[in-house]
């Protein structure tokens, strides 16, 4: 397995020591039907709190998503990382503004996701301009614009 399993993080150095987790894309490629996500590099609950979490073998917590990939594999999926986050609210708020944006709920002929996080805390960590270019960037090349 690659350092960073099947995720593609082309143009990102991860720090999976250092940043809490990342927001993901994962793009269906035959569709185009996509799904934004994020993932912890640790475990944050009992009994694996700290530990290294499963982020390189990680699909989805979408069930519905984890099936698609089970029946057609995972070759015909692109797993992306769109930016690491250092704080937990930056992280959440990430994800979320990245649903957001792409007016996620009202679009369910080009996105797998059903279900956006609400947001209740206080985020110190701002989407980052990278994140920004990197969601803009796939969000074109799997035809999709924003």
């Amino acid at each position: 397995m690659s350092e960073t399993g099947h995720w593609i993080a082309q143009g990102l150095e991860l720090d999976p020591v250092g940043a809490i987790g990342f927001v993901y894309l994962i793009v269906e490629i035959e569709t185009n039907k996509k799904y934004i996500g994020k993932k912890n590099f640790k475990g944050r609950g009992k009994p694996n709190k700290g530990q290294v979490s499963n982020w390189k073998s990680y699909t989805s917590s979408s069930k519905y998503l984890q099936s698609l990939i089970k029946e057609k594999g995972a070759d015909k999926f692109a797993f992306i990382i769109l930016e690491q986050y250092y704080t937990l609210g930056g992280l959440s708020f990430a994800e979320t503004w990245s649903q957001v944006t792409l007016e996620i709920p009202s679009k369910n002929e080009e996105f797998i996701n059903r279900f956006i996080d609400k947001v209740t805390w206080k985020v110190t960590e701002p989407v980052t301009e990278k994140h920004k270019k990197r969601l803009k960037h796939y969000m074109r090349k799997y035809k999709y614009v924003i």
